[in-house]
């Protein structure tokens, strides 16, 4: 193996979920040269008995090198034996149409270098061309952002990047795991969180709440899991709650079972309105601002007038969660309900209302998939008390400067 492996250096990673928990010994699973570097697969044993799989490149400078060797001869499927399974590239170039497309030029990944910023992945950009995301934790089974970014190409939508390719690593044992994507480069784009902690633009809300809509008409066609949502927290809340010496955390605690109650009121009304486009269904499952891309008015184009004024990314759900959790069937609400959400924290980061580009958001949504507006509203009501529930747990554990924004929604109920 080339280099070493420096344990606190990847504890200190905010892609490892194991920073704060006692390590009993790390394994190389497996390796693979690549590119003059390796792919390495870490299995990392915990105190507790669990164990976790990472991957790990030795030396990421190279990543580019990497890309050149598994994607851009455009072979369909290149391959890269290790002792105990196999690298696995597959360029994603057969569309619906019948016709093939090329990934990428020669010696054009060669450009790729990490992206800046910690994630809970590790992203590469390749300049005017691409973007590769490196899964860190991995799970064995069916990803969901290849998954979907395929379905998405092939209905036609407009609303997400090209997939471009996947990366797989396949056990001889049987498995196979998810090592990353490449996906296009989306040109001329802004953050929509960025740009709505701005300017609470209603005319840019609906034209999202348009996209948020094909979006969710894509995806209803996509087989998925099992159905159903887990419950919101309110145990993990309520002892945070009694640790905390923040003045909203006393507030909030008194009022945890009428929060318990107003969620199984509004949970019971919203399951009677799960029918039609509001029926349990493939979606996005992590679902805020920091997702979605603005793209910059094209001369010659009337801004809002195709979906291609936004794009919607990483399909992969909440990493914490198991894959087969990630590809559930739940019920678009929860996706609406955690953009309502950020449209809330991009205000309150900002300084603004956000109540007129929610209301245009909910409006567009509705007549575009031909719902009724209060019921959608109502679907949406226990999804965004829960999604307050998780960011006050959230803020209390890691940023607490943050804590009055969910707590002040969760009083408000």
């Amino acid at each position: 193996m080339q280099g070493t492996i420096d344990i606190e250096t990847i504890r200190n990673k905010r892609w490892f979920m194991g920073r704060n928990r006692d390590i009993s010994s790390i394994r190389m699973a497996d390796n693979a040269s690549i590119g003059n570097t390796e792919i390495i697969l870490l299995d990392i044993s915990f105190a507790d008995g669990e164990q976790d799989k990472y991957a790990i490149i030795a030396n990421e400078t190279r990543m580019g090198a990497i890309l050149e060797a598994g994607f851009a001869e455009n072979s369909g499927s290149r391959e890269f034996a290790g002792e105990r399974g196999t690298f696995v590239f597959l360029s994603a170039r057969t569309r619906e149409n019948g016709q093939v497309e090329e990934c990428a030029g020669q010696r054009v990944l060669l450009g790729a270098k990490p992206f800046p910023g910690e994630q809970s992945n590790s992203s590469f950009l390749v300049p005017g061309h691409s973007i590769f995301k490196l899964y860190r934790r991995l799970q064995a089974g069916i990803h969901p952002e290849a998954e979907i970014l395929r379905h998405l190409d092939c209905s036609g939508t407009c609303t997400s990047p090209q997939l471009y390719g996947e990366c797989l690593y396949k056990a001889y044992s049987g498995e196979t795991y998810a090592l990353g994507i490449l996906e296009q480069l989306v040109p001329n784009a802004n953050d929509a969180w960025v740009q709505f902690c701005k300017k609470m633009d209603a005319d840019e809300a609906a034209s999202l709440g348009k996209a948020t809509a094909r979006m969710h008409a894509a995806l209803k066609t996509l087989p998925g899991t099992d159905v159903g949502n887990e419950p919101p927290p309110f145990d993990k809340l309520e002892k945070l709650l009694q640790a905390s010496h923040n003045p909203l955390a006393k507030q909030l605690l008194e009022s945890m079972d009428s929060l318990r109650g107003a969620f199984a009121r509004m949970g019971a009304e919203a399951r009677g309105l799960e029918t039609g486009n509001l029926a349990p269904q493939r979606i996005h499952g992590d679902y805020h601002l920091g997702q979605v891309l603005i793209r910059e008015s094209v001369p010659g184009t009337t801004p809002g007038d195709d979906d291609s004024e936004f794009k919607i990314l990483d399909f992969e759900g909440e990493p914490s969660r198991t894959l087969a959790y990630r590809r559930r069937l739940r019920s678009p609400a929860v996706d609406i309900a955690g953009m309502l959400r950020s449209f809330r924290y991009a205000a309150a980061t900002g300084g603004r209302d956000s109540a007129a580009a929610e209301e245009a958001f909910l409006e567009e949504y509705a007549r575009t998939r031909q719902i009724d507006l209060e019921n959608l509203k109502a679907a949406a009501r226990p999804h965004i008390l829960a999604k307050a529930v998780y960011e006050a747990c959230y803020e209390l554990e890691f940023r607490p400067d943050w804590f009055h924004i969910p707590a002040k929604a969760l009083l408000a109920h």
